[in-house]
């Protein structure tokens, strides 16, 4: 087809535009949401996403240990008698809404809203990646149980205590430092049965007959 009007040409080119401009829109709407990990900065995804795999049984239910403990409530707990009096006291009016406060009581406290998903709730305490790690690029089971491909993504697998230790100090009225000592009740290891186990070295490929369970313990991964 052949245009050969002025009209008509102004209209290609009107068309042209529009198409570019979408093109451009969509690629913006691809990219914005990835801006913060392609800056090194990992996004939030909140307790709704770690539950999907562990609250099973199978691996420990580590999110069901979660719930009913007081880092679920921790956000919760501010708005307590106790925790207002103790507020007064450091010259807090409101703990719920005091950076003092809930730097330590909510999750992703200071970040901004692009760094966590849509559904993410502020107020549900001292979440998953409080301690582990904002978890959008690690969430992935292939890549959570691969340690320096974790990592990479945004897993925090450092010492323990140091992470405790940022809330768990001498700032934290009627919890301090003390609280430290009680990580063994709080940590919930994933079970061992739940990783993949690697073929046993004396087995060949096509054996059937099966290793003493103590044996298979040694190649778990």
């Amino acid at each position: 087809m052949v245009f050969k009007s002025a009209s008509d040409r102004w209209l290609i080119r009107a068309l042209l535009s529009r198409s570019a401009m979408g093109f451009t829109f969509l690629m913006l709407a691809f990219l914005i949401p990835n801006l913060a990990t392609a800056n090194g900065q990992h996004a939030f995804v909140g307790y709704q996403k770690c539950k999907t795999c562990h609250k099973k049984e199978a691996i420990g239910n580590q999110f069901g240990a979660w719930l009913e403990s007081r880092h679920a409530k921790a956000y919760e707990t501010l708005g307590t008698e106790k925790a207002k009096k103790w507020g007064a006291e450091a010259g807090v009016d409101n703990p719920q809404t005091d950076d003092r406060c809930i730097k330590c009581h909510s999750t992703a406290h200071g970040i901004p809203d692009e760094r966590v998903s849509r559904k993410f709730d502020r107020t549900a305490g001292v979440q998953c990646e409080s301690c582990h790690g904002a978890g959008k690029d690690y969430k992935k089971k292939k890549i959570m149980m691969d340690r320096d491909k974790a990592v990479a993504e945004g897993s925090d697998r450092s010492d323990r205590r140091a992470v405790c230790t940022k809330c768990h100090n001498d700032e934290s009225p009627g919890v301090g430092s003390a609280g430290v000592t009680r990580w063994p009740t709080v940590a919930r290891p994933v079970s061992t049965s739940s990783r993949p186990r690697r073929r046993s070295p004396t087995r060949s490929p096509r054996a059937t007959t099966r290793l003493p369970r103590e044996r298979l313990t040694e190649y778990a991964g």
